[in-house]
């Protein structure tokens, strides 16, 4: 099993670490800049929070501890995928080799073309000893992997797997489909990797090395499960029993009665279970404040690339067209002036598409890394849910307190009332008994309950000082890369323009 380093699973102190970056604060350094749709994106409507947590704290988010400036190894999906903090054994994972296999369907399964088959895929893991694991998963694998690390890694920014489109599915035979599918799972994986304890988890190993996985169970992810509590208080990452899959029914009714009566009844019972971290809050709105920044940023991310694909497609054309021309000024000229014309002619739409290729490369260095953006923008599903873990286990414990002052005050209530005879005295006494038996079990679960409410409270923490340090490195790493590659390609096709106007320096003379 993989073994976790310290530096990885460190409690990070809740009240260092968290001072933010400003997202928008210094002022713009010409005009220009400060009109420009990438760097400042038109606000949202609802970009400014209302939370007053938010509000005393509007300017700051980003994390910034004076560490030098870190340029990220950006995934792409052709090459591996390195984690920021490589796992002790695991170095880079892939998957290939798409298969189709075909299964008895019955049913109405069986009508739907396709439904009776399914694809399996290549998983290859390299180890750090030059060794590796090649072993094969279908996605219903996946789904159960996802499954169980929501549930075993409760608080942590569990990265998301991708979905399962169901129309998609049923025509599985579609070759770009099973090639991005296993773009998509690829990315998944690495993601899972770069993870510092998810990606050192026990189910990960095993579904990477072992060829029988990890059981696969129906339903969704227990992270939908409001009242699911783990077995062992002292850990979220060690499970102690094997993850149930669907839902807890009888659970989720009560949690969603608990819901109903907190909105309903003008007097809840005591003890009332509230949010009451104010850091925490301020945190939670600023990463919503986040999302929807980096949602305007990646829209006008694909706008640039837009723009710079037309630009790159028009010099192309531009290019092609002249050499046209050059050929029919060759093929009709007479004179040594027709003849030095079409020569000219030609530099230009050799120029042009020379230009037009430094545009491309320039364009796919540009993609590459505003990819960082989408890469963050994905990441915001495992916040939400990482956050969602949190109040789901403290409408737990409100559940578990509101069964509780019913129970007390049931006990209260026939401890008051006296009994007519010995038969009703005893069958009371029976009662307040067993009720107080239910009662002492009712705390020991919200005992439970309360201590991983709290785990999950530091996985929290912990998970939001990482991010803002990670994504702080990131986004300065891709302004870096975009700025120098900027700068590179424009000398490059500054210096095709330059010999071509050298070239054609005489048409300028005998114009002046």
């Amino acid at each position: 099993m993989m073994a976790a380093e310290s530096s990885a699973t460190e409690n990070y102190p809740a009240d260092e670490h968290l001072e933010t970056l400003a997202l928008d604060s210094s002022p713009p350094a010409s005009v220009a800049a400060s009109t420009d749709p990438l760097l400042h994106p038109p606000p949202s409507p609802s970009s400014t929070s209302s939370h007053p947590a938010a509000a005393a704290n509007h300017d700051a988010f980003i994390d910034e501890d004076g560490e030098a400036d870190f340029v990220p190894v950006l995934p792409t999906p052709d090459a591996p995928v390195i984690s920021r903090e490589p796992s002790p054994e695991f170095y880079q994972i892939t998957v290939s080799d798409p298969r189709k296999h075909e299964e008895a369907a019955t049913g109405a399964a069986g009508v739907i073309p396709g439904s009776g088959s399914y694809f399996s895929y290549l998983v290859t893991t390299q180890i750090a000893d030059g060794g590796e694991f090649c072993v094969r998963r279908r996605f219903r694998d996946v789904v159960a992997l996802a499954d169980r690390l929501a549930a075993t890694h409760r608080g942590l920014f569990v990265p998301a797997r991708p979905d399962k489109n169901i129309v998609e599915g049923h025509v599985m035979q579609r070759h770009d489909f099973v090639n991005q599918r296993c773009v998509s799972l690829q990315r998944y994986l690495c993601r899972v990797a770069a993870h510092p304890i998810v990606g050192r988890s026990d189910d990960f190993h095993t579904f990477l090395t072992e060829p029988s996985g990890i059981p696969t169970s129906e339903g969704e992810s227990p992270r939908h499960n409001p009242a699911i509590t783990a077995t062992t208080p002292t850990a979220v990452t060690t499970p102690t029993t094997p993850a149930k899959g669907g839902r807890d029914i009888f659970g989720m009714f009560k949690d969603l009665k608990q819901t109903v009566a907190n909105g309903l009844m003008a007097v809840r019972p005591p003890p009332v279970e509230e949010e009451t971290d104010a850091k925490f809050l301020a945190h939670k709105a600023k990463l919503e404040e986040l999302e929807q920044q980096l949602t305007a940023t990646s829209q006008q991310a694909v706008a640039l690339v837009k723009a710079h694909d037309d630009l790159k497609t028009t010099t192309a054309l531009l290019g092609m067209t002249f050499l046209k021309l050059a050929k029919f000024e060759k093929g009709q000229s007479t004179c040594t002036p027709q003849r030095s014309r079409a020569a000219d002619i030609n530099n230009f739409a050799n120029a042009a598409v020379k230009v037009s290729r430094s545009q491309s490369s320039l364009d796919a260095e540009i993609v590459k890394h505003l990819e960082t953006i989408h890469k963050y923008l994905r990441m915001m599903t495992s916040v939400r849910n990482a956050f969602t873990d949190r109040s789901n286990a403290l409408l737990h414990i409100q559940s578990l307190s509101s069964d509780l002052f019913t129970l007390h005050s049931r006990v209260a209530k026939l401890e008051s009332v006296s009994s007519r005879g010995i038969d009703q005295e005893r069958s009371r006494y029976q009662k307040v008994a067993e009720l107080k038996e239910t009662i002492r079990t009712a705390e020991d679960a919200k005992s439970h309950a309360r201590k991983e409410y709290e785990l999950i409270k530091e996985n929290n923490m912990n998970e939001i000082k990482r991010f803002n340090k990670e994504i702080r490195q990131d986004l300065v790493g891709m302004m870096k890369g975009f700025v120098i590659n900027q700068v590179e390609y424009s000398d490059k096709i500054a210096t095709i323009w330059a010999k071509l106007a050298e070239e054609t320096k005489g048409y300028a003379d005998r114009s002046s």
